[in-house]
């Protein structure tokens, strides 16, 4: 067969992956939507290999909400794999730390998660080309794409079931423990979910934080309200406020936000380019992001980039080209009252005295630029303190 492109609103991806498993094909899939890149080796109508440039699809985040990886092993792994150059399925299994049988089992986990996931998106962009596909270093794993389409059918029953219990992500919950079945394994997912409604997290905050898909998340979280141990409460817990109330500290400053609200798109590129030229790269990037999503154009993803590329490499400078340790300037007890966003805290959960910022960021669900500037904001403020290692 020939090739195929184009958008999700004349072609969801369900139907998509009903077309191509019908016909056995060979290729490469390319799914965009947002900045959001996913690619897919599929071979005689099944998946080979996914990859995304979302970090909480990595085989590493999929392991560790499995309960089949501590964060310990997961930052060891990461550590000698980015010396060896080895797939981290294969050097686990090297390792004696997981069995084949599980990274086969996570992978196929992985290959239908990220495929299901975007069959609810209503927009994005696919392009599939037919041909010969390079064999998959590391462990082998395959999934028909038409048990994947199968799948999806009944997840269109079952978020219908979903949504009746949590209409809403905003709403926080409430668990009662001894209504559970068992205590949650030790590093399993309803062992974070359970940890995380405690520090009342709302349902949005929880799959931000976790490394899970929505639907893993949201499917736990029915189980256990069909346990009768856990309860949808519509008010923030006490010293919490409602997520949209909370501004992320990496924001523009406010009154550059309501200047660049006032501004043209037009306007808001040039005012870009100047802020990258004189090397305000943040500034730059913030403007060029804004201009983004004013008017999503060619030029304007390409300034994005551009700006994003650039700031990337300058906080990698600063922060990991020398390894740098983080350390808490504040007590726990001011960190409680400070008002932050979940991927915030969970930076700062993850601060030791010991971890170094490759580390930390090795094991977080967040894109790497994203963190990097969570962890310069978390400087700025004078919340945490870098330290050569």
């Amino acid at each position: 067969m020939r090739g195929l492109s184009g958008d999700f609103s004349t072609m969801p991806l369900k139907d998509l992956v009903a077309y191509l498993g019908n016909r056995r094909v060979t290729g490469t899939l390319r799914v965009l939507r947002a900045g959001v890149r996913k690619l897919l080796l599929v071979r005689e109508g099944q998946v080979l290999s996914a990859s995304s440039n979302q970090p909480r699809e990595y085989l590493g985040q999929f392991l560790m909400h499995m309960g089949h990886l501590s964060e310990e092993d997961f930052q060891r792994a990461h550590a000698r794999q980015r010396e060896a150059q080895v797939p981290l399925g294969q050097m686990l299994v090297a390792a004696g730390t997981v069995s084949e049988q599980t990274v086969r089992g996570t992978l196929q986990l992985k290959f239908r998660e990220g495929l299901l996931e975007m069959f609810r998106w209503e927009e994005g962009e696919f392009s599939f080309d037919a041909g010969a596909v390079a064999e998959v270093e590391g462990i082998e794993a395959r999934v028909d794409l038409l048990d994947i389409h199968r799948e999806g059918e009944f997840r269109e029953t079952a978020w219908q079931a979903i949504k009746a219990v949590f209409p809403s992500g905003a709403a926080y919950l409430e668990v009662d423990e001894g209504r559970l079945a068992e205590p949650p394994r030790p590093g399993t997912l309803d062992a974070a979910l359970v940890a995380r409604v405690r520090e009342g997290l709302s349902i949005d905050e929880l799959v931000r934080v976790l490394h899970a898909s929505d639907f893993l998340v949201y499917q736990r979280l029915y189980a256990l309200h069909r346990q009768e141990a856990l309860r949808v409460v519509n008010t923030p817990p006490p010293g919490r406020s409602p997520p949209a109330a909370q501004e992320p500290l990496v924001a523009v400053p406010s009154m550059e936000v309501e200047l660049s609200d006032e501004l043209t798109t037009e306007e808001l590129i040039q005012s870009a380019r100047s802020a990258l030229e004189n090397g305000d790269f943040q500034q730059g990037e913030a403007l060029a992001r804004r201009a983004h999503e004013r008017a999503a154009t060619s030029e304007t993803e390409a300034l994005l980039h551009s700006a994003e590329a650039v700031l990337l490499g300058v906080l990698r400078r600063r922060m990991l080209d020398t390894p740098q340790v983080p350390s808490l300037r504040v007590t726990a007890a001011q960190l409680k009252t400070t008002p932050l966003t979940s991927p915030e805290r969970y930076l700062l959960s993850r601060i030791d005295g010991k971890r170094d910022v490759r580390d930390i960021l090795g094991m977080s669900p967040l894109h790497e630029l994203d963190a990097l500037r969570y962890f310069q904001s978390f400087v700025d403020m004078g919340l945490v303190r870098l330290t050569p290692r």
